[in-house]
């Protein structure tokens, strides 16, 4: 009978890891698409090494594209430039996220490389005026977005800047991951006019090369605030959540009805006024936003004189919110 039951456990086990690899190798993917299809074609560089490497890509491609495509293909210098930053994830943060790092990167290189090796179509605007454009800076941020947002959820990245967050994020838990990483990020992106520049043609008036400079800081900038965007939407949940915090002379009759018409749980606390002296009963409620305003009105209805100060809860996990999602 134990037997049979450790056989079931490490089944299940196997399961998961089979699962949990399996979703790493499909965001990994998407990734590569994201780099490969969108956005080095079109020369954006959205940050991160993928945004170098997009940069070395079409600048050297500009007088030799048969050593662009080999030596500075942008699934080789993915790889080349990861290389410390994962020694970095491995001596600073902990040595399962090294691992899952270590995999995403390699499978996101390999899937660059295997792409390239086959042609993989890939879809590119012919200037940098054109619709298509900004269709690959939405449709590339938005799959870079779903995967890094996913892969942070998994303890793992695909590398690049994702690993310096997470390095500063390890240090100061208050801070918010994804944004460090458009941070960071956005210094690449300001580099990408590296590309406006070569593309500046003898007889250019002043304002079309203006326009060449600036074309490639914005595209980035478009998709590194999509890829942020989503990403942050996937990390700390689509829904968002508010807090009341309600000063009031009848707690019991307003707990009693924002635990009756809202099903919410309410905290009761007791603070004094520091002008009056007086004992003050404070009420304390997490809410979704959605339920605002029935609440505000709700609690007005039942005390006018109550002091209603709402915050915004960036994240909020327990009964009858997200339960944490983790992987250690």
């Amino acid at each position: 009978m134990e037997k049979n039951l450790v056989s079931k456990n490490t089944k299940r086990k196997l399961i998961r890891e089979i699962i949990f690899f399996s979703t790493l190798c499909l965001l990994s993917f998407l990734r590569a698409v994201a780099t490969y299809v969108f956005v080095v074609p079109n020369g954006f560089a959205p940050g991160g090494i993928g945004g170098i490497a997009s940069i070395i890509y079409n600048a050297v491609a500009k007088y030799s594209l048969p050593l662009a495509q080999s030596w500075f293909n942008p699934a080789v210098t993915i790889f080349v430039l990861n290389a410390p930053l994962l020694f970095l994830a491995l001596k600073k943060i902990n040595l399962k996220f090294a691992i899952n790092t270590t995999i995403c990167v390699l499978l996101y290189s390999g899937f660059m490389a295997l792409m390239s090796g086959v042609k993989f179509p890939q879809f590119t605007a012919t200037n940098a005026e054109s619709s298509f454009m900004i269709l690959a800076a939405l449709v590339g941020g938005v799959l870079s977005g779903i995967s890094l947002g996913f892969m942070l959820l998994s303890n793992a990245s695909a590398g690049g800047t994702d690993v310096i967050a997470k390095v500063v994020y390890a240090q100061n838990p208050l801070l918010n991951v994804q944004w460090l990483v458009f941070l960071f990020d956005s210094i690449v992106v300001l580099l990408s006019c590296i590309l406006g520049i070569l593309a500046i043609e003898k007889g250019d008036e002043p304002s079309a090369a203006f326009v060449k400079i600036l074309s490639p800081i914005f595209y980035s900038g478009i998709t590194i605030l999509i890829t942020s965007k989503t990403a942050e939407i996937i990390h700390t949940g689509v829904e968002s959540s508010v807090v009341f915090n309600i000063v009031t002379d009848k707690p019991d009759e307003v707990a009693d009805a924002i635990i009756k018409k809202l099903g919410r749980g309410v905290t009761i606390l007791t603070g004094e006024g520091v002008y009056t002296h007086s004992e003050r009963k404070i009420l304390l409620c997490v809410a979704r936003k959605r339920q605002l305003l029935t609440t505000k009105r709700m609690v007005l209805a039942l005390d006018p004189c109550a002091f209603v100060f709402i915050t915004n809860a960036r994240e909020v996990n327990g009964r009858g919110f997200t339960l944490p999602i983790s992987r250690d």
